[in-house]
């Protein structure tokens, strides 16, 4: 995590798809994996608002 002007953070963060079901989610569209990424990075910022 690095902090930024303006008491804002930027947060890496990498995600892998490793095993079989796993990288049966990754064929599928849309793609599950991805949305719950987003999903929770969504409630970071939900969180981090609060």
């Amino acid at each position: 995590m690095e902090d930024l002007p303006g008491g804002r953070v930027r947060v890496l963060t990498q995600e892998t798809q490793i095993g079989r079901p796993a990288a049966a989610l990754a064929t599928e569209r849309p793609n599950p994996m991805l949305n719950g990424h987003q999903a929770w990075l969504d409630g970071l910022i939900g969180a981090a608002a609060e």
